[in-house]
C-alpha cells in the first residue's frame, strides 16, 4: 500500500512497529510504502499499547513517523 505521508494513520506512526518505508513518487511527492498491513502499537501508557493495529486505522494519540517529516 502506498500512501501520502500527511494522512493520519497507524501506518504512518511513530509508535506503529510495521514494515513501511519513506519514498517519492513519479511526480517527486513524498510518499510512504506500507508493507504490512497489521502491526504492533508500542505507544506506551495508550490503551492500544501492544495491541495489534491495521496499518489504515488512527487514534488519538497519533505521532507522525520522523522519517517521513
Amino acid at each position: 500500500m502506498q500512501s501520502k505521508t500527511d494522512r493520519k494513520m497507524c501506518g504512518t506512526c511513530e509508535f506503529w512497529s510495521g514494515n513501511r518505508e519513506p519514498v517519492f513518487d513519479a511526480h517527486g511527492n513524498p510518499k510512504i510504502n506500507i508493507y504490512d498491513k497489521t502491526a504492533v502499537c508500542n505507544r506506551q501508557g495508550h490503551r492500544f499499547t501492544d495491541e495489534t493495529r491495521r496499518c489504515e486505522l488512527n487514534c488519538g494519540r497519533y505521532s507522525k513517523w520522523t522519517e517521513i517529516l
